[in-house]
């Protein structure tokens, strides 16, 4: 391998001679130029973090100048490849970054050229032109050989440790990958994992971590989520089936409002009709009173005129009481004239005969008078109380006509009252099936949540986890996932 750079870079046989030729001229500034090389390092803040302290700048500069002395000395034998090596490895430890390597590298090696060709009073032409670019160019080829063979070194470090952060990285995205929750990236201290790698291994080991804790916390949540499911569509069918009665209850309920509205309003309308024929009734009732009050006056003017007659037939009585006393005294007078009065006494006894008849007639006359007046005084008296009967039982009809409208209002209000309880008992019983085709809407997504969650849940179950979720016992993990379809 390095009998292969030498030849890659020109440095075998003669031009390892002419690197120690030119050596012998530039060791002597070897601590000039790392001097100038270590007070540039720490004027750099890119640098300088590198060396924090006197001993550590003292060492590094004594490395260097001794791995120098070997490279100079023409002898690139596997102990200067070794040494080239130490430094690479040191670089990718401390994690040097090769630009700023590269950068350094190529001001101090300048420097060293540039020193050695003033020491060889480098000229373009002359017999030792073609020796001094010769010297030049072979220490010019070596440091180009000792900056490949450090950065190489340094760059193949760090390609292993990427290479190892990475393979402890796949295997653990490869158990995350399979449900394992339980693997950890080792520390660098129990395995090979770089130690420059670590913040890595601590962030994927702390995701790894959390996601256990929230696929946990999920499984978990999962378990209580189906519990309440369960809960919710046990509730759900039951406040569907009690909905379900309900809307049927309130459906006969509807139909029975809607038959006592019917019967209500039926009601109300005979009820005007009552009071309408109440109203007529007494209408009547009052026409009936009106003429046995006029039947009573009738009857008072004929009391009133009974009396006149009685008045009239007793004076009869008095005149034919008088033509009687006149008759008799007639007579008396005729029988004493004798003959001559004989006429005179016939007059007079027919005279005293019509008195008499007369004074029958009369008293018959009044006694029908008087027969007739006691029947108009009853008469008047039964038409007065009929009268008062119909008076009262007018006002009974006023009081019913009163009574059968307020029946009627109240009837009327009634039914408006049942109406609107019929539209309320309507809209609740829209509401109520509408309720119910929420239940059954909440039922389905309960049912759906349900087919959810139980697969979020058999996915999770094919998960490894260090405790089991929601308790605090461990938890044995189980095959993966594979093995457990096999079985």
């Amino acid at each position: 391998m390095s009998e292969t750079h030498l030849h890659q870079f020109g440095l075998t046989g003669a031009a390892q001679a002419q690197l120690a030729e030119a050596g012998t001229l530039l060791l002597r500034d070897l601590d000039s130029v790392l001097a100038s090389f270590y007070q540039m390092a720490l004027s750099t803040p890119a640098s300088a973090r590198f060396f924090t302290s006197d001993a550590i700048v003292t060492h590094a500069r004594e490395a260097q100048k001794r791995h120098w002395t070997k490279l100079l000395s023409g002898q690139l034998d596997q102990d200067y490849f070794d040494s080239a090596e130490r430094i690479g490895r040191t670089h990718a430890r401390i994690n040097l970054p090769v630009d700023l390597y590269l950068s350094a590298y190529a001001m101090a090696s300048s420097n060293l050229l540039q020193r050695l060709a003033r020491r060889l009073g480098l000229r373009l032409a002359g017999p030792r032109a073609r020796r001094n670019a010769a010297l030049i160019g072979v220490t010019s080829r070596a440091f180009a050989l000792d900056m490949e063979r450090v950065t190489s070194v340094t760059l193949k470090i760090w390609n292993e440790q990427q290479e190892s952060a990475f393979r402890h990285l796949d295997q653990a995205i490869g158990e995350l990958a399979r449900g394992n929750l339980c693997h950890e990236i080792p520390s660098p201290e129990q395995s090979d994992y770089p130690i420059e790698y670590d913040g890595l291994r601590v962030k994927l080991n702390g995701a790894a971590r959390t996601l256990e804790q929230l696929l946990g916390t999920i499984s978990t949540s999962m378990e209580k989520l189906l519990g309440i499911v369960q809960q919710v569509s046990t509730s759900a069918a039951d406040l569907s089936s009690r909905t379900s009665a309900q809307a049927a209850s309130l459906e006969e309920t509807t139909a029975a409002m809607q038959m006592i509205n019917d019967s209500v309003r039926e009601t109300t309308g005979k009820t005007r009709d009552s009071d309408a024929h109440v109203r007529q009734a007494r209408k009547e009732m009052d026409d009936s009173a009106r003429v046995v009050s006029d039947t009573a006056s009738a009857m008072g003017e004929i009391k009133a005129s009974s009396e006149k007659i009685k008045q009239i037939i007793t004076l009869i009585d008095d005149i034919a009481f008088q033509t009687n006393l006149l008759a008799l005294n007639a007579g008396v007078e005729a029988a004493r004239a004798g003959d001559a009065g004989r006429g005179f006494a016939v007059v007079a006894g027919e005279v005293r005969s019509l008195a008499a008849n007369a004074s029958e007639a009369a008293r018959e006359i009044r006694g029908l008078i008087e027969a007739s007046g006691e029947q108009v005084s009853r008469g008047a008296t039964l038409v007065n109380d009929a009268h008062l009967s119909l008076t009262r039982v007018v006002e009974g009809f006023g009081a019913v006509s009163t009574m059968v409208g307020a029946i009627a209002d109240a009837s009327a209000e009634q039914s408006r009252g049942l109406g609107e309880v019929s539209q309320s008992i309507t809209d609740l019983d829209r509401i109520t099936q509408s309720n119910a085709s929420m239940v059954d809407q909440t039922s389905d997504a309960m049912d759906g949540i349900r087919t959810m969650a139980t697969g979020i849940r058999e996915q999770l179950l094919e998960l490894r986890f260090r405790t089991q979720p929601g308790g605090d016992s461990q938890w044995t993990a189980g095959s993966d996932p594979a093995q457990r379809a096999a079985g």
